[in-house]
């Protein structure tokens, strides 16, 4: 990482800290909405929180501007650290100087972390704001379902909970008790919180500097084509920078279509910028078995029809880094250097990036749960490849430095943890990783965990001797 780049992200840093050491823009500028679900989060680390539909009847920005995320943003007026954005606060009460998404995310471009704290702090703690940045999710309707995931963002893990019943474990992000006190609106069904999005947009269009579309599988759900449609036949949103999260999972036609959209709104300028992301964190059968739906070979497919068509158009792939991260990850760091080599045609131009954040829930997938001194060599191997392999030539065939201490972020929370991961939640993982994925395997077709990871097999059975003793 630059020390150009790391002085700005410590300048975000002492600007946010004058007014808290919990203080962080993200609560007012940064929202993703789960509108199949009524659910917002101003940031991906805290869980979501529901959207009181009395609220968005009197104001639609309320969609974004709840009761619940007003007094968290008391909370950090007042130099307070909210609970619920624990995932900072263990990074940064690591030892030494580490860098927490509080400050990587308000040193984006899209917002002046100065002059926004500046108006922050001398408004009312309750005034109203438009986000600069907002994912939202129309649907769950998804192609997939990661081992990972939960029926609120997939409609097939929704299908498979109602048809074969909870898995046994302790922590039950994928229980039926859920979805039975809990209204998931389908696609093709009325939805008061999307009425409250189509309400609001006139003038949340005003401020947005960046749009993304998620889902479930974003390219499947009708209402990402109706935008995209609006935003082609508008013309106020020159300003917007258009982002879309997609799986690549979907017939290659879908990808042409959406390719086709893509090239046509920047050709006419409707739009400043897009970009695409995509998931994945293993390749060949291993990303197969973690993300069940996935045909690695029509993602890839997918992913080289895309760079073909957007000429200069980037790729950003985001990996949950997990448990079977740990002893599988080197193939797919040799499968992005590959790519960038085939795709990194213009010095300096890299079409082909990547993040490594860590997965901390449910967890039964979490990296902590494994034994030090048996699979820390392999995240220390890892790390020692993309040191070696840092761009050193004219193009951007090799690692960047900040994907280098994201990764070495990854290595410092497996070894050293936070006060979030005490005895008893890794005693309660390891039984439930042993249940999890024996249940996971008699629901799945195809090669089990210990014939893909054999690597895993001694802790595999450390874990069903936990849940039998």
């Amino acid at each position: 990482m630059s020390d150009r780049y790391l002085d700005r992200v410590r300048n975000v840093r002492d600007t946010l800290n004058s007014v808290g050491h919990g203080f962080c823009l993200q609560k007012w500028r940064h929202e993703t909405l789960y509108l199949h679900m009524g659910d917002n989060h101003s940031c991906y680390h805290p869980r979501p929180q529901r959207i009181p539909l009395d609220e968005i009847t009197e104001n639609p920005s309320a969609l974004h501007n709840t009761k619940w995320k007003k007094q968290q943003r008391k909370i950090m007026l007042e130099g307070g650290r909210p609970e619920e954005c624990y995932y900072c606060w263990n990074v940064e009460n690591l030892p030494g100087e580490h860098f927490s998404d509080r400050m990587f995310h308000n040193a984006s471009t899209w917002i002046d972390a100065k002059a926004e704290t500046e108006m922050v702090r001398n408004l009312p703690w309750d005034q109203d704001y438009n986000p600069y940045f907002l994912e939202v999710s129309f649907g769950n309707g998804c192609n997939f379902k990661c081992g990972y995931c939960c029926p609120q963002a997939s409609s097939l893990w929704e299908q498979e909970i109602r048809e074969h019943g909870n898995y046994d474990i302790s922590y039950n992000q994928y229980g039926i008790d859920y979805l039975k006190n809990t209204k998931v609106y389908r696609d093709d069904e009325q939805n008061p919180y999307v009425d409250a999005f189509w309400k609001w947009w006139p003038d949340l269009k005003k401020d947005l500097r960046v749009l993304r579309l998620t889902g479930g599988e974003a390219m499947i759900n009708p209402n990402t084509m109706k935008l995209m449609k609006m935003l082609e036949e508008g013309d106020d949103t020159q300003h917007l920078e258009l982002n879309l999260n997609s799986n690549m999972g979907v017939a290659n036609s879908r990808v042409i279509r959406m390719a086709e959209s893509v090239r046509n709104l920047l050709d006419k300028k409707k739009i400043k910028d897009f970009k695409l992301y995509t998931s994945l964190e293993a390749w060949g059968p291993q990303a197969e078995y973690m993300r069940r739906g996935l045909n690695q070979d029509l993602w890839l497919q997918n992913v080289e029809t895309y760079l073909e068509m957007v000429p200069d158009a980037a790729i950003s792939i985001m990996c949950t880094y997990n448990i079977l991260c740990v002893a599988s990850f080197r193939p797919f760091l040799e499968k992005i250097l590959e790519l960038r080599k085939k795709w990194n045609t213009n010095p300096w131009q890299n079409r082909i990036m990547f993040d490594t954040p860590y997965l901390k829930e449910p967890p039964h997938w979490m990296i902590n749960l494994l034994p030090k001194e048996e699979f820390g060599k392999y995240i220390d191997s890892d790390l020692l490849f993309i040191q070696d392999n840092l761009i050193t030539d004219g193009l951007v065939h090799g690692f960047q430095e900040q994907e280098y201490e994201k990764m070495k972020r990854v290595r410092n929370y497996f070894y050293q943890g936070g006060a979030r991961i005490s005895d008893e939640l890794i005693l309660n993982g390891r039984k439930d990783f042993y249940k999890f994925f024996t249940e996971y395997d008699n629901r799945s077709v195809g090669l089990g965990l210990l014939e893909l990871f054999p690597q895993y097999k001694d802790f595999y059975y450390m874990c069903k001797e936990l849940n039998n003793g």
